[in-house]
């Protein structure tokens, strides 16, 4: 087993144990399924991605230690032992499920790379129910089935936009393992998914794959003034960049073709994928929900290379460093009271005046990086545009009267 497997295993262990601390508010909820999958170095990753032929060592059914009467309850870390003791795992590449959204009008998530998962319904008795039927809604991928394992939860998050102004809804994170080495083949949702895609951990992990993301803001910017100001300022500032890993999969499985065939979704080449996909970038949201659990593998150096987002142009970028210089040094020493433990990665160290939780729940990382920064962003945007504008006026004057001197001359 390499490093990597074997800090997985640590780090889906210590989740069974890992309390996490429960956000009460807003009233809106949602879930995503964080799914991971071995894939055996032997396989051929469409035959395994299809539910092709697994070997019969991966197909034997392994006696579970947690109970099944509670399909939505957490293993046991010994049942997380026992997948990665098996034969096929040892040279096996863990691999997370990714999708792409369906473009949808009005949609704020329209497109994006995403996990499985969506609003929890008022029928769930569970955040964790949610994350389990959005992802057979979605993909069709039975979570309850007896190949899968509930290994535990990363932090929870409250989703907040127009810059941290308005809360939208507490996002649930479940993190799963399935248990074979072969995984049936999707169904996905085409008015919900256009795609579905396995992305290697490692990959995730390479700093050759990561980049920064433009976005257009320029909505969130105009929210405190007048949204008919948003091409001036999508003018004035250009796209915001986001940290992000782009995504390249070997095989993307279409909704288009769940719908030409009616039953499961094909996967095809690299070659072979549809123009309309685009770059994959994992940026947002999902980088962050994300960042809880890479940044505890090797090299655990995941967030090391997060970058504040920002605009470009170095009056800006002047402008939000100095007034965020004593924000980013009090939270980067927040972060350095994190210490490697004995299991894995960081734990809180007791008594930290900062840290909400210590020793037992985890913080959200990259949420607590940025969760006043966008305030220092704000006023430095709006910095930003009043001095580029008393410039350009500075300039129009000028010319104004050189050309006027000019004429008078003349």
């Amino acid at each position: 087993m390499d490093d990597l497997n074997l800090y997985l295993k640590r780090f889906l262990q210590d989740l069974t144990i890992r309390q996490v601390r429960n956000i009460a508010g807003p009233e809106k909820r949602a879930s995503v399924a964080v799914v991971i999958r071995l894939r055996p170095s032997s396989a051929p990753s469409s035959s395994f991605s299809t539910g092709g032929g697994g070997s019969e060592t991966g197909n034997t059914p392994l006696h579970r230690r947690s109970s099944r009467k509670e399909p939505y309850g957490k293993c046991h870390a010994g049942d997380i032992e026992d997948v990665f003791e098996q034969t096929w795992t040892k040279d096996s590449t863990a691999e997370i499920l990714f999708i792409k959204r369906a473009s949808r009008v009005g949609d704020r998530w329209t497109g994006h790379v995403a996990l499985p998962g969506g609003r929890r319904d008022k029928t769930d008795e569970g955040d964790e129910v949610t994350a389990v039927r959005e992802c057979m809604e979605e993909v069709g991928l039975d979570l309850t089935s007896e190949d899968a394992l509930l290994c535990g939860a990363l932090p929870q998050r409250v989703i907040i936009t127009n810059w941290g102004q308005k809360p939208l809804m507490v996002l649930c994170p479940y993190v799963f393992l399935w248990t074979k080495d072969d995984i049936p083949g999707f169904k996905l949702e085409a008015a919900e998914v256009a795609a579905a895609f396995w992305i290697p951990i490692h990959f995730l992990l390479d700093d050759k794959h990561k980049t920064d993301h433009p976005v257009n803001v320029s909505d969130r910017v105009a929210s405190s003034t007048s949204q008919l100001l948003k091409p001036f300022f999508n003018v004035a500032l250009g796209p915001m960049y986001f940290s992000a890993v782009h995504l390249k999969p070997d095989e993307v499985s279409h909704s288009t073709t769940a719908i030409r065939n009616g039953t499961t979704a094909e996967a095809v080449s690299v070659a072979e994928r549809d123009q309309g996909m685009g770059d994959l970038m994992l940026w947002g949201i999902t980088y962050a929900v994300l960042a809880d659990m890479l940044d505890f593998l090797p090299p655990f150096n995941f967030v090391e290379s997060f970058q504040y987002p920002f605009f470009k142009g170095w009056d800006f970028k002047s402008l939000v460093w100095i007034l965020s210089r004593g924000y980013r040094r009090s939270r980067k020493e927040d972060l350095m009271e994190y210490k490697f433990s004995d299991v894995i990665g960081m734990r809180a160290v007791s008594g930290s005046p900062n840290v909400q939780n210590t020793q037992e729940a985890r913080i959200s990382i990259v949420d607590h990086l940025i969760k006043g920064y966008y305030g220092f962003v704000r006023r430095a945007a709006y910095a930003t545009v009043t001095i580029r504008l008393i410039a350009f006026g500075a300039v129009v004057q000028y010319i104004t009267r050189y050309i006027g001197t000019t004429n008078t001359t003349n």
